[in-house]
């Protein structure tokens, strides 16, 4: 691994706080949460991995992505299951190829760029045509879901965004600092009512939170390095 992607101490502190806060929480619920520690820990490698810029958070994207499909479902956010199944999990592959083919030849991290004012506005205007039309369907009787704005938020903001991960737009951290507050609060609410591995998703997420926050100053150090180097 380049030394531009080795992990450093904050790094750490996500992985081995995310994995402690996870087995405690297991430990003191009612019994040991394979599947939610699985996706908790691989959920934040993945992300650890792509604020670094590291090709590598794909795999760990595959492991946490097909195991959120089941555990969102059986919470009955059906929105969030469906955009991983068919969206996110698919994506991963593209992503790997992608950045495959835009790694930087000296440091092996990718490539970033920053978004144009142009892609910004379609980006929000998508958003604000699909969030009240996802509500909408989720909300409707023969669907059910238990929370249908704060699904439909969330599963039209991680389209665009996953977006833009795969294009490697540094921007993306904002729409994932977003994201990931929305989802504290939905897995909060769950937790609340008692839903099977949500506690576990609630910590999952606040800790994608702070490392969204660091991934925003991670890629726009790696924006402005690609953009200095000579271009061919």
């Amino acid at each position: 691994m380049a030394s531009a992607q080795k992990l450093n101490g904050f790094d750490w502190f996500l992985i081995l706080g995310t994995t402690a806060v996870s087995v405690a929480a297991s430990l003191l619920g009612e019994g040991w949460d394979t599947l939610g520690f699985i996706v908790a820990v691989t959920g934040i490698i993945n992300l650890v991995l792509c604020a670094k810029g590291n090709i590598w958070n794909y795999l760990f994207g595959i492991v946490y992505n097909a195991i959120y499909v089941y555990i969102s479902w059986k919470s009955r956010l059906y929105a969030d299951s469906a955009i991983y199944l068919l969206y996110y999990l698919p994506m991963q592959f593209v992503g790997w190829f992608t950045w495959k083919k835009n790694q930087n030849a000296d440091s092996g991290a990718v490539n970033v760029v920053h978004l144009t004012r142009k892609t910004a506005l379609i980006l929000l205007a998508v958003a604000a045509v699909l969030v009240p039309l996802f509500a909408w369907l989720l909300s409707q009787p023969f669907i059910g879901d238990s929370q249908p704005w704060l699904d439909a938020v969330t599963t039209v903001v991680s389209i665009l965004a996953m977006y833009m991960m795969v294009r490697a737009i540094a921007e993306q951290w904002y729409i994932w600092i977003v994201l990931d507050a929305v989802q504290v609060a939905k897995w909060t609410v769950a937790t609340i009512r008692g839903e099977e591995h949500a506690a576990l998703m609630l910590v999952m997420f606040a800790f994608f939170l702070a490392n969204a926050v660091y991934g925003l100053i991670q890629w726009n150090r790696l924006a402005k390095q690609a953009s200095a180097q000579p271009q061919p």
